[in-house]
């Protein structure tokens, strides 16, 4: 990945978008080996405090990685990212991620995945450290 520079920083992600369907979540869920009923099985997920299967919450965690791949063509070296899942998201719910530069901390976004309707699932932090910054701070006196 090329190197960041803190100014050249733009200031929001590129929003990334997809329908959580039954079958997305059950290639989902082969991907990850993660086969929780809760997210396959409409009859069990019904008898839960849900009442319906929920995706995956690392699947809408993964939709603000593509956020971010799609804005610095790739993954920065050096990232962080510091999340909470808010709510859970119904199978079947069209959701993006993205993020916003904040205001006077370098390399920080505020990132989230929502539904279409502005209902957040997941909030935290992103922060893209530059290789310059990263470099120095490893590196003996």
């Amino acid at each position: 990945m090329g190197t960041l520079e803190t100014a050249a920083l733009p200031r929001e992600l590129a929003i990334a978008e997809m329908m959580t369907g039954p079958d997305t979540v059950a290639r989902y869920a082969a991907l990850t080996a993660d086969f929780n009923p809760i997210h396959l099985d409409p009859d069990f997920a019904a008898k839960t405090s849900f009442g319906h299967p929920i995706v995956h919450g690392t699947l809408g965690l993964n939709l603000v990685i593509e956020a971010i791949e799609r804005t610095f063509g790739g993954i920065p070296e050096r990232l962080a990212l510091d999340t909470r899942f808010i709510r859970p998201l119904p199978v079947g719910s069209s959701i993006r991620a993205g993020g916003v530069l904040r205001e006077g901390a370098a390399g920080t976004y505020d990132i989230f995945v929502e539904t279409m309707a502005g209902e957040r699932a997941v909030e935290g932090t992103c922060t893209v450290i530059p290789a310059a910054e990263h470099c120095s701070k490893g590196r003996d006196a």
